[in-house]
């Protein structure tokens, strides 16, 4: 394959991929953790809005700590 000598790449194409990569990666953790909580808060009954936001809160933090190990 002959190289393209007017090719002129972008000294930022590396950090354009890698910050795409990095929101795409976000997002579908965003996506794992909305449908686990949805899943596991399927079954959570007789609880107010004030308790669910704190089960929330530990279930993220749980969610965070099972990722990271």
């Amino acid at each position: 394959m002959a190289r393209d000598h007017q090719h002129d790449p972008d000294p930022n194409a590396a950090r354009i991929v890698r910050e795409a990569h990095e929101a795409m990666d976000a997002a579908s953790e965003a996506i794992d953790l909305e449908m686990a909580w949805h899943e596991w808060s399927a079954h959570i009954q007789g609880v107010d809005e004030r308790g669910l936001t704190l089960l929330r809160a530990a279930f993220e933090a749980g969610f965070e700590t099972g990722r990271l190990h």
